[in-house]
């Protein structure tokens, strides 16, 4: 699932990011958590270089947050 995530810097920016659900436990497999894949980040249309606190800043807004499944 694909999404789009905004943050606040000087100015806007908008950073695509994957994002995977978590798997339960079966009888034979133990959970894996949810995964969030930050893709790119833009600002007026060009790209942009996120700090690792700003990665991390989105990695939390996916995972409190996380989109719902296009069905």
């Amino acid at each position: 699932m694909i999404t789009t995530v905004t943050i606040i810097r000087e100015v806007e920016i908008e950073v695509d990011v994957r994002y995977i659900p978590a798997v339960r436990a079966t009888h034979m497999q133990p959970p894996e958590p949810a995964e969030v894949e930050i893709i790119d980040a833009y600002a007026s249309m060009h790209s942009v270089i996120l700090t690792e606190a700003e990665r991390d800043e989105v990695r939390e807004m996916v995972l409190e947050n996380p989109p719902h499944r296009d069905y």
